[in-house]
């Protein structure tokens, strides 16, 4: 009898059945989305199951690619992310260099540097510790069960629209506050090669703590 219980529990069928209903669901957003809404929402909505399946099976927390290092000496996932900053700068690299070349206006986030980074930075780092992981990381956490993750997105989405109701004035706040950007200081080349072989510095660093770590065991 315990024999079939447990065989019951571990039996994935319920999880196949579970992946088609949400399959069929997903397929049915994403309809009405394309044919009653807009194209962008649908593309979106698509973009946004896969980033989130691949959120999920990479187990990828941006909190946990410095907490493991410390508490567990774990640097797989710092060197994973350490590895798509390091794609990421090549690409980006490209694309603003091929839009600079074109008169283009550069693409991407540019944030003014300032005393606000390190008190933001400070605030992010406390709630991650106290929730237990970072925002990608509490929706993981969310749908694969876990109860605590409910709090912290209930805090998530709080400040999300506090922040959203006071952004103008801290936009206006930091206005006169420069705004640089690395390759009109040093230049294109320079600037790239700077950055890729920072990241190669830290990935080789994140990967000798590993083996240090586990061979003294």
């Amino acid at each position: 009898m315990e024999k079939r219980g447990v065989s019951r529990r571990k039996d994935p069928k319920w999880q196949i059945k579970l992946a088609i209903v949400l399959l069929f669901i997903s397929s049915l957003i994403f309809y009405y989305l394309y044919n009653s809404l807009a194209f962008n929402l649908a593309i979106s909505w698509v973009f946004g199951l896969l980033v989130g399946f691949t959120l999920q099976r990479a187990k990828i927390c941006f909190t946990a690619t410095l907490r493991d290092p410390i508490f567990f000496g774990l640097t797989e996932l710092a060197r994973a992310v350490i590895l798509s900053l390091l794609i990421a700068t090549i690409g980006y690299s490209i694309i603003q260099y091929y839009q600079m070349l074109n008169g283009l206006s550069l693409s991407g986030r540019f944030v003014a540097l300032g005393w606000h980074i390190p008190i933001g930075a400070l605030i992010f780092g406390v709630g991650a510790a106290i929730s237990g992981g970072c925002a990608s990381g509490t929706l993981v956490r969310l749908g694969e069960g876990f109860q605590l993750q409910w709090v912290a997105l209930i805090g998530f989405l709080l400040g999300s629209v506090h922040g959203a109701h006071d952004a103008d004035w801290w936009y206006r706040l930091f206005s006169d506050y420069e705004v640089p950007h690395l390759h009109t200081l040093i230049g294109w080349g320079p600037s790239i090669l700077l950055q890729v072989s920072m990241l190669v510095i830290l990935y080789l660093l994140a990967y000798l703590w590993e083996k240090h770590k586990f061979d003294s065991f």
